[in-house]
């Protein structure tokens, strides 16, 4: 049974890890291209290219995983207390 719930705490931290990168990721290059792009008449899309790419993927990274982890902290605190008063 803890295995179990092991495998699901893994499965839930990817799936959020997963999704926070996407979406982190898409809006870093729209934060990217409006700062780019400020003052400009016309409006051009383009991606971060070499370090600069490099650190805004590990910026997103590492908070998309801080962000999975802490929400299944959260989850497993409020999962506990609920478990705990239907004991009393």
């Amino acid at each position: 049974m803890e295995k179990e719930k092991k495998k699901k705490m893994d499965k839930t931290v990817m799936i959020v890890t997963s999704a926070g990168v996407a979406i982190g990721l898409a809006e870093a290059l729209l934060y990217y291209n409006l700062g780019k792009n400020a003052g400009s008449k016309s409006f051009q899309f383009g991606v971060p290219k070499g370090k600069e790419l490099l650190q805004t993927l590990t910026v997103v990274a590492v908070t998309s995983v801080l962000t999975a982890l802490i929400s299944k902290g959260i989850e497993n605190a409020v999962t506990r207390d609920k478990q705990n008063s239907q004991k009393a």
